[in-house]
């Protein structure tokens, strides 16, 4: 089995989250939400509250991948300069990411996406192009071996299969 977490903070797409979030579940795959504090996060939409299972400000463990949903929780998530420290290591031990929407930015500060295509939500095809990528729009893009990216809440049905894939 596995080992996943979700990182993510305040502000998160809900479908982002709580698709993949009972999609693992009925796959019985497991998986630890990672925040920075002990609290409920709210989505953007407010259709229900995450509590973190473990904290980043702990010592987390080694994951085989880390999904990133998006909106306002990758911006929210870089406001703690810790957040490069942890994806860089997670990223030097081999981790896989998989993001959606806004979350390929995350990666992109961490200089994780250089000469590669990605896809994400539209607003963020500039960004991403001055860290070095190429921005496709298309729904899911395999952005490396170690790399998936999917394009926004509507492109769910695309991308869910490809994570399942990579979690088997």
């Amino acid at each position: 089995m596995k080992k996943v977490a979700i990182m993510l903070d305040e502000g998160y797409h809900d479908l982002e989250l709580w698709v993949p979030y009972y999609r693992m579940k009925e796959e019985k795959i497991g998986f630890d939400i990672l925040a920075w504090e002990n609290r409920p996060y709210k989505g953007e939409f407010g259709v229900d509250l995450a509590t973190p299972t473990k904290l980043l400000s702990d010592s987390i463990g080694r994951y085989d991948l880390v999904f990133f949903p998006g909106a306002k929780s990758p911006e929210n998530l870089l406001k703690n300069p810790k957040t490069m420290d942890i994806i860089e290591k997670m990223a030097g031990e081999g981790t896989y990411f998989a993001t959606m929407c806004h979350s390929p930015l995350l990666l992109a500060q961490a200089g994780l996406l250089k000469g590669r295509e990605v896809t994400g939500h539209p607003s963020i095809k500039t960004e991403v192009e001055k860290a070095g990528a190429t921005f496709v729009d298309t729904p899911v893009v395999h952005t490396s071996d170690t790399i998936l990216t999917g394009r926004t809440h509507y492109d769910l049905a695309s991308f869910m299969p490809e994570l399942v894939k990579l979690l088997r």
